[in-house]
């Protein structure tokens, strides 16, 4: 009789491990889950900002080539003023 009541611990302690493991196993595959839903969202935001990083890049570029424009424009002012100036005290 005391070797089935062992035999009966055995095969409860060997269920319970197996549960444990099974039920672990559940929760380590949830995270992973999770992370990998994490990991997708970071990608997502990460490539928002590259995006608007590019916007804002061709924006600084536009601003850049206005800017250039406008010191040219400044220029060939400048130079009219003072060929004016030149011939009138000639």
């Amino acid at each position: 009789m005391e070797s089935a009541w062992a035999a009966v611990a055995v095969v409860i302690t060997t269920a319970g491990s197996i549960y444990t493991t099974v039920h672990h196993g559940g929760i380590v595959d949830q995270q992973i889950t999770d992370l990998k839903t994490q990991s997708v969202q970071t990608e997502a935001h990460v490539a928002k900002h590259d995006d608007q990083l590019g916007i804002i890049q061709q924006q600084n570029s536009a601003m850049q080539q206005s800017l250039a424009d406008i010191k040219d424009t400044v220029h060939d002012i400048q130079s009219q003023v003072r060929k004016t100036q030149h011939g009138n005290h000639e």
